[in-house]
């Protein structure tokens, strides 16, 4: 036999063994009237149409693992540099057209399953959901029930919320608030307190106030009843940069505006990205159902609590965020509604 026969004989012995088999379509001599041929072919397209959908489907979740795949060996190769990741994403994002959260969900699917998994009826929905659950038997069980009982994305993502829940994981990953008032004694960079003892008020804003004390740099003080105290809680260092804020506009499901307290009558507009996570864009369905759950959270009129730490590349502060007990940054999370990153 020739080679290329060979070849083909395999090829075509192997979409044998992997493609289900489909009913035999309904033969000419059992169609008697116009309607029975009308809903038989009606029900040829309707079939065609599924496998059609199952076939784009499966190479969807297959681009996605090859996608991540090929990140993840790139990455690996240079190691050495700590955030050539983010690098990575960021460049891809911009060249491909593709959002970072879509390329960073690929990567992490690629880790989460070594090997490609076998073809089933499971989509690219269903795996990002999955991802979710970091128990690798978890998940498989849970990957398994959804293709045995036809589960659509968001049972998944229900199931995950619910083992989430049971497990106590969202407690254990709850940020704690500081309190706000506190601030550090420097020596101010630039304004009007040029070289003089000052409050780091936070965003770049210094203030001297008029009883200031006798205090050191580095020193946290407190403002109580209008006068600066010395803080002695023993983790006074976490009460900086905790202010009270009111938000004024939510521009996704983890960027939006708030007009903070900074104390001392001082108050600033500040665009803020919450820490330690990313959502998808806003273009997407995925991204629109993250903002509405943020807006959700965050549209109230009394004040919501902030931690910012350092700005991010687009020169936004990150910020940890509660409304009441509610850590917000989490609920995004054990929701499924972004994915967790490193700052």
């Amino acid at each position: 036999m020739h080679p290329n026969n060979s070849l083909l004989a395999f090829f075509l012995l192997a979409f044998s063994v992997s493609t289900p088999a489909f009913p035999a379509p309904t033969t000419v001599s059992e169609i008697q009237t116009y309607d029975e041929l009308l809903h038989a072919i009606r029900e040829v397209r309707t079939a065609s149409q599924k496998r059609i959908d199952q076939a784009i489907n499966q190479e969807k979740v297959r681009e996605a693992w090859e996608t991540g795949k090929l990140i993840d060996e790139h990455v690996l190769h240079h190691k050495e540099r700590a955030d050539y990741g983010e690098y990575v994403l960021l460049r891809l994002s911009s060249d491909l057209g593709r959002s970072q959260t879509e390329l960073r969900f690929m990567l992490l699917f690629a880790r989460a399953y070594p090997i490609y998994p076998a073809p089933n009826e499971l989509t690219w929905a269903h795996y990002r959901e999955l991802l979710s659950i970091h128990n690798e038997a978890q998940r498989k069980e849970i990957a398994e029930r959804a293709v045995r009982e036809k589960w659509g994305h968001k049972r998944i993502r229900e199931e995950a919320r619910r083992l989430q829940a049971s497990e106590g994981l969202a407690e254990e990953k709850t940020a704690t608030p500081g309190k706000p008032g506190a601030y550090r004694v420097v020596v101010a960079v630039d304004g009007p307190y040029k070289r003089e003892l000052a409050l780091d008020l936070g965003f770049s804003s210094f203030f001297r106030p008029e009883k200031f004390g006798r205090f050191k740099p580095g020193e946290i003080v407190t403002l109580e009843k209008g006068k600066v105290k010395k803080n002695h809680r023993e983790f006074a260092g976490k009460d900086l940069f905790t202010y009270r804020a009111y938000v004024r506009h939510i521009v996704d499901g983890d960027t939006f505006y708030a007009l903070i307290d900074l104390g001392f009558g001082f108050t600033t507009t500040q665009k803020l990205r919450l820490r330690g996570l990313d959502a998808p864009e806003i273009e997407t369905a995925e991204g629109r159902e993250a903002k509405e759950f943020l807006t959700t959270l965050l549209a109230r009129p009394f004040p919501i609590l902030i931690r910012t730490v350092k700005s991010d590349k687009y020169d936004r502060y990150l910020a940890d965020v509660w409304v009441d007990e509610t850590y917000v940054n989490q609920e995004l999370i054990a929701h499924s509604l972004a994915v967790q990153v490193s700052e």
